[in-house]
C-alpha cells in the first residue's frame, strides 16, 4: 500500500488577492503557472489569453507586455 500523497509535490501559490474598496468584479482562475510565479504576476505567461480577452470584453487596448505572444 502506498501513501496517498506519494508522487505529489506541495507547491505554495503565494499570490495575495488584489482588491480594494472600489472592486466590483471577482475574476476566478486556476493556480498560477510556473511562468506566472517566476514573473510574480497574475496571468504572466505571454501565451495566456486572459489579458487579450479582458481587453476585448472591456473595449480597451491590451496592456503592454501582457498577452503578447
Amino acid at each position: 500500500m502506498t501513501a496517498p500523497d506519494e508522487g505529489y509535490q506541495h507547491i505554495e501559490h503565494g499570490f495575495e488577492p488584489v482588491f480594494d474598496q472600489h472592486s466590483r468584479v471577482l475574476v476566478l482562475g486556476s493556480f498560477p503557472s510556473v511562468l506566472s510565479r517566476a514573473n510574480a504576476f497574475y496571468y504572466g505567461n505571454p501565451q495566456n489569453r486572459f489579458w487579450r480577452v479582458m481587453a476585448a470584453c472591456l473595449g480597451a487596448p491590451v496592456p503592454p507586455n501582457e498577452g503578447d505572444p
